[in-house]
């Protein structure tokens, strides 16, 4: 007691002063006068007005809660956006590769392609199918459009494909329009170019190159590609240059032709090379 008696004693002054305060106070609100009255309005209109300014000024916490909700709903939104696209896209790629089967093509394996280069001469693709899917060494590859290249090794679970942009790929083609033969193969420069074609050739631009029946790896007509360049490369043969038929820069998705090499030919071949 004698603690709290000495606070309220070191703050006697104070009291003193807010009781007076709290006086003059009721004293003014009570008082009719008229001066006082106006003093009174002009008092209420005064804190009005203070009112009205800090009312008037944004709730700058309130603002960033809600810039930051919003920013939240439009990554979401966007995330939503992404999906709904990429879900189409792999709509119409289902739609070709049901397209495909519906064709007289049997034996097709679908794969995704899990890793690829295109930037080096003996370029590749990983597939995610493998011997457990029934993919064999020597298997075309294959999409809608065209040719993609030949299975080169299989583990149970994946495979790996050499594509036309392979110089290890040779690949026995024809113009389907003049039936001109030739072997196509990657000059490790960026272009496809058909070897061994005699410069008296009919061979023009924009004539469609296909797989041809003197290839024992590749089942004759599938697509390959078509002509964008043609010229003389000496005296006897032309430089016939293709664009493929299958765009490799945006390939996801790939068929796998249940197609082997017939054994009985290979060795035949095989056999009559090694005489000479």
């Amino acid at each position: 007691m004698k603690t709290i008696g000495l606070f309220f004693l070191s703050i006697k002054d104070y009291l003193v002063l807010s009781l007076l305060v709290v006086i003059s106070l009721i004293l003014i609100f009570s008082n009719d006068n008229s001066q006082v009255r106006f003093l009174r309005a002009v008092g209420v209109g005064f804190v009005g007005a203070i009112q009205s300014g800090f009312s008037a000024v944004p709730n700058v916490f309130q603002i960033q809660k809600e810039n930051d909700f919003l920013r939240e709903k439009n990554i979401e939104l966007s995330n939503e956006v992404s999906a709904l696209k990429e879900a189409k896209l792999e709509n119409l790629r289902l739609t070709k590769s049901l397209g495909l089967k519906s064709k007289n093509i049997s034996g097709v394996v679908i794969a995704k392609i899990v890793n690829k280069t295109l930037v080096q001469t003996r370029n590749t693709i990983t597939l995610n199918v493998g011997e457990s899917d029934s993919v064999r060494i020597n298997m075309p590859v294959i999409t809608d459009d065209g040719l993609v290249g030949r299975i080169v090794s299989a583990s149970s679970n994946y495979s790996i494909a050499q594509i036309l942009y392979n110089r290890s790929l040779n690949v026995s083609v024809k113009v389907q329009r003049s039936r001109v033969d030739g072997i196509l193969n990657y000059d490790g420069a960026g272009n496809l170019v058909i070897n061994n074609v005699p410069k008296s050739a009919d061979v023009k631009v924009g004539d469609v190159v296909i797989t041809s029946e003197y290839s024992n790896y590749f089942p004759a007509g599938i697509p390959v590609g078509t002509v964008i360049e043609e010229g003389n490369l000496d005296n006897l043969f032309k430089k016939v240059v293709l664009k493929p038929s299958v765009n490799f820069t945006t390939l996801e998705e790939v068929f796998v032709l249940r197609h082997l090499p017939e054994m009985e030919r290979l060795e035949l071949e095989n056999s009559y090379l090694n005489k000479e």
